[in-house]
This record gives structure tokens, sequence and C-alpha cells, in this order.
């Protein structure tokens, strides 16, 4: 991870805190969000703008970062095979 400790990065998920990060030219948001009974990992595309790309849900208590990392969301890949092209920015 470029900018940052990945370690730090996916440790702040399991507590729902708020990344921004580049990823091939496109610029990524991810949150943690509790609602309807259950807790929300969401990730979004904010340039080129985009709805929600991916949304985990998991009981209160515990957010999905696990399944985030395992999901082949950058381009068939997951998180953890990309991990060395990502920035995290947080601006």
């Amino acid at each position: 991870m470029k900018n940052g400790d990945v370690s730090e990065f996916v440790d702040g998920l399991y507590h729902g805190d708020e990344r921004i990060f580049l990823y091939r030219g496109q610029k990524f948001f991810i949150e943690g969000l509790s609602y309807d009974n259950k807790n929300h990992l969401l990730l979004y595309r904010w340039e080129p703008k985009s709805d929600c790309v991916w949304d985990g849900v998991s009981e209160i208590g515990r957010f999905c970062v696990d399944k985030f990392l395992q999901a082949p969301i950058f381009d068939g890949k997951t998180f953890w095979e990309v991990e060395q092209e990502i920035e995290w920015v947080d601006d």
C-alpha cells in the first residue's frame, strides 16, 4: 500500500472507519454504517462517480471486513491481490 500501512488501513475498517484510496486512477471511499439492525461496509467509487459498488452486510457488533478483503471487486481481483497498487489518500 502506498502512503500508509496496510495493517492500519484494514484494522480501521473493522471499526467502521472511513477510508479514501486510489486504485488505477479511480478514487474510492469506504465506510462502515449501522442501520436496520445490521452493520454495512459500503464501498463507493467517487471518481469517476458511481453508486455504491459493494455493500457487505453483517449483524451488529462487527463489520464484514473479511468479505470485503475476499471479494473480487478490483478488476476481478481481491484487495490483497491489488493492495500494492492502492494509494491511501484520505483527503
